[in-house]
């Protein structure tokens, strides 16, 4: 059976249609009640003012309301930014737009090459494209299909799929401001495999900034993400840390990568003027690949160990901007 990579945003019936899918419709009828009533639930949410939304889910999460005037744990502060973000954070959560930021601070050699698609989706698309690569659409996260084999998956299905995403509002979803702005549109990269055929581990630079200091920075390394999600956080000297709840650790330290010395300063190029920002690279043996750059990773509702590791981590970087003027332009003309 095909491999369904993503698909928060796919329907049971489009998931029925791909090759060699069984589905039965009686147990599809509690999850079309289940549907039924998240729809209405985003329907009423969807006039809950972002303020006042993002508090309720926080305390809804934590048991706790956030401090959104003075805030001073991480997760405090991301869920501040996604109320006060800096403009410039729209073109680089734009993963479309973004390339051109990479490209102009560190050069084409991590970009992943792209396939041209349509906006929307078309047969002619899809005849033209490899056998394997990724679909992806720029406006927000979870938009992305995996494709190993394109004979797995329908035309109709990407079609369908794809239509979803462009019609999606991510701003109203996850209520982070400055996906707002970002103009939906697909994009499909070439699928980026390791050398023993699978996706490869995907390493978060969270990178802190504070004034008069050095900057500080922790990496995430994600295992298994399609299949057994785990996570592992090092310092920059490669000694595993404390960060999150231990249920997300496997605990098992790993080598230190060939290209992490190179990743860490490439990351610090592309995180320049930010109190705090992620920076995610594929490492690969010999290569170096972007994924993406992220300003409000998990919407502020990480699982951190501790609230004292909330708050450690807080005291890393100053939520107000730092760099005022970027003098960068994006490949829309606008100036940040």
């Amino acid at each position: 059976m095909a491999e369904l990579h993503v698909f928060s945003t796919a329907s049971q019936h489009a998931k029925a249609e791909m090759q060699g899918y069984e589905t039965d419709f009686k147990k599809l009828l509690p999850q079309k009640r289940q549907k039924w009533l998240r729809m209405m639930r985003r329907s009423i949410t969807r006039w809950i003012p972002d303020r006042l939304y993002i508090a309720h889910r926080y305390q809804k999460h934590f048991g706790v309301r956030p401090n959104l005037i003075n805030p001073e744990t991480f997760n405090e502060k991301i869920c501040y930014r996604r109320l006060h973000p800096e403009p410039i954070f729209s073109p680089l959560s734009d993963k479309l737009l973004v390339r051109d930021y990479v490209r102009q601070k560190i050069g084409n050699d991590t970009l992943l090459p792209l396939y041209p698609i349509s906006q929307p989706f078309t047969q002619d698309d899809y005849d033209r494209l490899p056998n394997s690569f990724v679909l992806k659409a720029n406006h927000g996260s979870g938009y992305n299909l995996v494709v190993h084999n394109k004979a797995d998956y329908s035309y109709d299905l990407m079609r369908r799929l794809s239509d979803h995403w462009l019609a999606s509002n991510f701003y109203r979803d996850s209520r982070e401001l400055h996906y707002r702005s970002i103009k939906p549109r697909l994009m499909c990269e070439k699928l980026l495999l390791d050398e023993n055929g699978k996706i490869p581990k995907d390493y978060k630079f969270y990178c802190f900034r504070a004034e008069g200091q050095e900057p500080k920075i922790f990496i995430e390394v994600t295992h298994d993400r399609f299949t057994d999600f785990h996570v592992d956080y090092y310092d920059q000297d490669w000694n595993l840390v404390e960060v999150v709840n231990e249920r997300f650790n496997t605990d098992c330290p790993i080598e230190k990568p060939a290209q992490l010395d190179r990743a860490m300063k490439l990351a610090l190029k592309l995180s320049e003027g930010f109190g705090f920002a992620r920076v995610d690279f594929y490492l690969m043996r010999d290569a170096i690949y972007f994924g993406e750059i992220t300003f409000t990773p998990t919407g502020g509702m990480k699982n951190f160990r501790s609230a004292a590791h909330d708050r450690a981590w807080g005291e890393l970087f100053d939520h107000r901007a730092m760099t005022k003027d970027f003098g960068y332009e994006d490949m829309e003309g606008n100036r940040y």
